[in-house]
């Protein structure tokens, strides 16, 4: 057999010292003996003396062949068009992927082109995505079924008193603090009530059983009527009001204003999770009409119900599902404040464990110097895309596997829908060229042009007035 190794680096030789030096990065051997394989680590190490060659056509090939199952091609080796840039699916999905790159690199179209891929090959693929613009509607169009605040529906009772207690007592004041201690003691008592109700008694202030707001209201008024100062009553009426306010509030809607009280968790998940897939494998939850200080509790439900419902599925019957956090930077930082534990403890619980339970985790972000690490660290597949900021480039070196860290020299320098893929879905690094999207497919994450749109004057009453409606009616 041969070594196979990737030239990272050129230096010339001094003038009548050093002779000329490639830089080199040992990565796999093909077998001596039987069928020619290519097989990444070596066994048996290149000695002193033993002649350098150049790889032909025929040697790359056989290092970046398709996995003998499940190879998903995303497009073709960026100095090599002939060689299909394939990754192994089991490995991509059981392992869990990022993509990352800066705003205008292709971030979007090359999560466009990975699910595209996915779906291609799988069609009865389950994958959700968290689609924080509205950019994915076109490009999966009637093969998705897209979810916003009209159309959602996660009601209240899902809610662990965590997740409620960020929405109805936010904050880190003592009267949060405070409203947060009262809050807990009526969701218990109007739980109780609902469990006595239904026959049921064994009941935490967490568990997903349906209860009335009007009892949670009840609870918290005849506590306050036990209080001896008046004046201990004002964290119980400004909790009253905060409740009285997201249910006025349309955009609570999906939330906090089912006219009828009923147990359709089973409906609820079956529609989340494709169950069945039919012929609409995706789920796009459409967050750009979601009020901004609830979207991360929103997104820590979601995680926390996709993970739970794979805990607790029978082992062989478990359906494994392809959960992707767009922008996933804004509700899994380095450092969470007081309402985003939640979300943090929901995703990382994912990238620890989902492999597990048939939960795999896809990150994509335009700043993965500002995600956690510890979430990032379980991707076992990255998918990075142009960068130069600094800051990112330092991360990536760190979350590099050990060896590869000159690939980040070349992240400056990618063009637009090129990548560099590490990890465990490839047999090697690739720099890989993503397949383009016809226009009609592409998400559509392009800014507007500002030299067309300041060519000429195009603003009328008219306009205005549409604009205002779609405003006062939340149309997109």
């Amino acid at each position: 057999g041969c070594c196979y190794g990737l030239v990272h680096g050129l230096r010339q030789g001094r003038r009548g010292a050093d002779l000329p030096t490639a830089e080199l990065q040992l990565l796999g051997e093909t077998e001596a003996d039987g069928p020619r394989r290519f097989r990444r680590g070596i066994v048996h190490g290149p000695r002193l003396g033993d002649p350098v060659t150049s790889a032909g056509a025929e040697a790359a090939a056989l290092a970046y062949a398709a996995p003998e199952q499940g190879g998903i091609g995303i497009g073709h080796l960026r100095r090599a068009p002939e060689i299909a840039a394939t990754l192994a699916a089991d490995a991509l999905l059981g392992r869990h992927l990022a993509i990352l790159g800066s705003t205008g690199a292709g971030k979007s179209c090359a999560v466009a082109v990975l699910l595209q891929a996915l779906i291609a090959e799988l069609p009865f693929a389950r994958i959700l995505v968290v689609d924080a613009h509205n950019e994915y509607g076109a490009t999966f169009g009637a093969q998705a079924l897209r979810l916003d605040p009209t159309t959602l529906e996660l009601p209240y009772w899902l809610l662990t008193f965590e997740e409620l207690a960020a929405i109805l007592a936010p904050g880190d004041s003592e009267r949060a603090y405070a409203e947060a201690a009262i809050l807990r003691a009526a969701v218990l008592a109007a739980k109780q009530l609902a469990g006595e109700q239904a026959g049921s008694l064994a009941l935490s202030v967490d568990t997903p059983v349906p209860y009335r707001l009007s009892d949670l209201c009840r609870a918290i008024e005849d506590a306050m009527g036990t209080l001896n100062k008046p004046e201990a009553a004002a964290a119980y009426r400004h909790l009253l009001a905060r409740i009285a306010a997201v249910r006025d509030d349309r955009r609570y809607a999906f939330m906090f204003q089912s006219l009828v009280l009923r147990d359709n968790l089973d409906a609820i998940l079956g529609r989340l999770l494709r169950l069945p897939v039919g012929d609409r494998p995706v789920t796009l939850l459409d967050l750009s009409g979601v009020p901004s200080e609830i979207t991360a509790v929103v997104i820590a439900v979601l995680c926390r119900v996709i993970f739970e419902f794979g805990l607790w599925s029978e082992p062989e019957h478990r359906l494994p599902l392809l959960l992707v956090c767009e922008e996933a930077h804004r509700y899994l930082p380095r450092e969470a404040g007081r309402g985003l534990e939640a979300t943090r403890r929901a995703i990382d619980r994912i990238a620890r464990e989902g492999r597990k339970y048939g939960v795999a985790l896809c990150l994509v972000s335009q700043r993965p110097a500002e995600l956690s690490p510890g979430s990032l660290s379980q991707c076992g597949t990255i998918l990075a895309l142009r960068m130069g900021n600094e800051r990112d480039l330092d991360f990536m070196r760190n979350v590099m596997p050990d060896g590869f860290d000159w690939l980040v020299r070349e992240l400056p320098g990618l063009g637009t829908g090129e990548a560099v893929v590490v990890g465990q879905a490839v047999r090697l690094p690739m720099q890989v060229r993503l397949t383009r999207l016809p226009a009609a497919a592409r998400p559509s994450s392009r800014t507007p042009s500002f030299t067309a749109g300041w060519a000429q004057d195009g603003a009328d009453a008219a306009l205005l007035a549409r604009t205002i409606h779609r405003w006062r009616h939340q149309l997109r």
